[in-house]
């Protein structure tokens, strides 16, 4: 039996990108995909107060 994982798509690592696809109706995990926009968008807000 091989062990080998199967490859997985790449992961978005832009907000926008987590948001285009929790714009997509089609998908049954758009929320998964808002809340990481969401969480994506603190974070690089909290960057740029950090540089203040």
């Amino acid at each position: 039996m091989d062990a080998t994982p199967e490859p997985r798509p790449p992961r978005p690592v832009d907000p926008q990108e987590c948001r285009l696809r929790a714009e997509d109706s089609n998908r049954p995990d758009r929320q998964v995909w808002a809340l990481l926009a969401i969480a994506g968008e603190l974070h690089e807000i909290r960057k740029l107060l950090g540089r203040r």
